[in-house]
């Protein structure tokens, strides 16, 4: 039982919370298939097609995601955060970085990134997806999105029996910017400014709970209150009727015997 004025909110904080969430896994998503493609090594047992095809059908799913939590009206999300909290708009959208102790907002990849909140982070972090795609993901007419699907096992492993390891790759996550920058989303400013949001939408859902849980104590504060007391003036007015009712038969016995079977005071 939950009072009907609440419903309305949980059933808009269930899904929303599920695809912040949900939104911050994608993030490392990207993060770990953008090493994979710029390494292309054959470690992931993925040829280079289909680990962009598989980047870019993650990063599809991250837009996605991201816009059923600010807008709604997608993937379940009656209403987005944009219209019901202002804590959530706040962090999104306001100048600053909440997310960092420090209180300073630039990154050696992006100066400003962290000075136009979530949001703007967010489109650059997307935006350097793509250009990462665009540099290290080959024709895109040879894009396989295998994610989530069976793959051919004979497939699968003549990727793994051709590994070429190149040592000179690995100075590309740290010298190309925007590499660099999308690595940053396994534990980074964009991974952490999402992780605040949740934080927000998880705060809101604790205090929702907590009225609910408050106002069904009363509740049963209240019922329990009436069914006892309840209980007490029915077993109350009980009582005294039959406190009555065995008066009334004591006195109709009384008159029932023999006058003389009386003393004088009895008769008074």
């Amino acid at each position: 039982v939950v009072p009907w004025r609440f419903v309305g909110q949980m059933v808009y904080l269930g899904p929303i919370a599920n695809q912040a969430e949900y939104r911050r896994c994608l993030v490392k998503s990207c993060a770990h298939l953008t090493r994979e493609l710029v390494l292309n090594d054959g470690f992931s047992r993925m040829t280079q097609g289909e680990i962009a095809g598989t980047l870019n059908g993650i990063l599809a799913q991250l837009r996605e995601r991201d816009e059923a939590v600010r807008r709604g009206n997608l993937l379940r999300v009656r209403e987005g955060a944009d219209q019901r909290s202002l804590e959530h708009n706040a962090v999104m959208y306001n100048q600053g970085c909440p997310w960092k102790k420090d209180g300073n907002c630039s990154t050696p990849d992006y100066p400003t990134s962290g000075t136009a909140g979530v949001f703007a982070l967010s489109l650059m972090f997307m935006e350097s997806v793509e250009t990462v795609l665009e540099t290290y993901g080959g024709p895109e007419d040879k894009w396989i999105d295998t994610f989530g699907k069976p793959r051919d096992v004979a497939a699968a492993d003549a990727v793994a029996s051709t590994i070429t390891y190149d040592g000179s790759r690995d100075s590309l996550l740290d010298s190309d910017k925007a590499v660099h920058f999308v690595l940053q989303g396994f534990s980074g400013d964009i991974f952490k400014g999402y992780g605040l949001v949740l934080g927000v939408l998880a705060d809101e859902m604790s205090d929702l709970l907590g009225s609910v849980h408050f106002e069904l104590r009363l509740l049963f504060g209240v019922y329990s209150s009436l069914l006892f007391f309840g209980f007490f003036v029915l077993l109350f007015r009980r009582t005294i009727a039959a406190s009555y009712e065995h008066t009334e038969r004591a006195r109709d016995f009384v008159q029932m015997l023999p006058t003389h079977m009386l003393t004088r005071g009895e008769l008074e």
